[in-house]
């Protein structure tokens, strides 16, 4: 661990996984973003959450990544380690082996398959932060957990549970987060998970975003999150503003893995197509993508 948790803030990307052509791991292809992103204004890293397809790798594979993030980083901006799995004993397996190979934190989404209540997920996210010795952050994304809670219910629960430091937002309910906020009293840091809603996560009072359209935009993102910083609101609108002209090529055109992936192809990065069972982009949309983007000046 290199940053405190006061550190851990900013925009980082929810790193895309890529894959070459046997749909193998695409390590060198990772060091070649991390680099990108680096260079466009990455203020640090979330691996193997969703945008990195983190449920569909084996867990040696999630191991080799996060090692890989870190080596390529080398300490110059926080990483947090997406851990989430199934059962208790894996999640805990992979924050121990991420604490071990340099992580700043670890996050989880809650159990899913079984529905195991608030204590379930107590004792799950108990397991993970005591195997991780590192900041926790809870990863809140309902609309593909299934899993919603009441504000003042997590903050209490949550911050009862020792590392456990703050959560990963991934919602555009911004009363739930403010609600989140004010009952945390300064004791809860989240992160901002809508892309489209960045503005609004750090007016509300999120710590920073972690997205998965940072992946190909990340020059755009920190520009809403250095405008921000600086106190400059209408510049980072106007940021926002740019950012959303994407995410609204995104949405029009399906708003998944597989047109993220798309995208990035079309920035000259050959990340393979998603993992089974999500669905590679469709061929014959590619020009309609392509064109869409250029009439939003995505490539100049």
């Amino acid at each position: 661990m290199t940053f405190s948790v006061e550190q851990i803030k900013g925009v980082m990307p929810a790193l895309m996984t890529p894959y070459d052509n046997s749909g193998a791991v695409n390590f060198d292809m990772i060091r070649r973003i991390v680099t990108l992103q680096l260079d466009e204004g990455a203020g640090g890293f979330f691996v193997c959450g969703s945008s990195g397809e983190g449920l569909l790798l084996t867990p040696d594979e999630r191991k080799r990544i996060a090692r890989t993030v870190i080596e390529t980083v080398a300490g110059q901006v926080p990483i947090i380690v997406h851990v989430g799995a199934v059962s208790t004993q894996e999640s805990a397996m992979l924050a121990a082996d991420a604490r071990k190979a340099g992580a700043d934190a670890v996050s989880s989404i809650p159990p899913v398959y079984f529905k195991v209540g608030l204590a379930g997920m107590l004792q799950h996210i108990r397991g993970i932060a005591e195997a991780a010795e590192l900041p926790t952050f809870y990863y809140h994304i309902p609309a593909l957990t299934g899993v919603q809670l009441n504000p003042e219910e997590v903050v209490d629960a949550f911050t009862s549970v020792p590392g456990v430091v703050g959560m990963k937002f991934t919602d555009s309910d911004m009363f739930f987060l403010w609600s989140m906020l004010d009952a945390g009293k300064g004791r809860f840091r989240v992160f901002n998970g809508s892309d489209q809603m960045l503005f609004q996560g750090l007016c509300t009072g999120a710590i920073g975003g972690i997205g998965s359209t940072y992946n190909y935009q990340m020059r755009n993102i920190a520009g809403v999150y250095n405008a921000m910083e600086a106190g400059d609101f209408n510049k980072a609108r106007e940021w926002q503003w740019k950012a959303n002209a994407v995410i609204k090529v995104l949405f029009h055109n399906g708003a998944n893995h597989a047109c993220e992936k798309a995208i990035m192809r079309l920035r000259g990065f050959e990340v393979g197509t998603p993992r089974s069972p999500l669905v590679p982009f469709p061929a014959e949309k590619m020009d309609d993508l392509k064109r869409h983007l250029e009439e939003i000046h995505f490539f100049d």
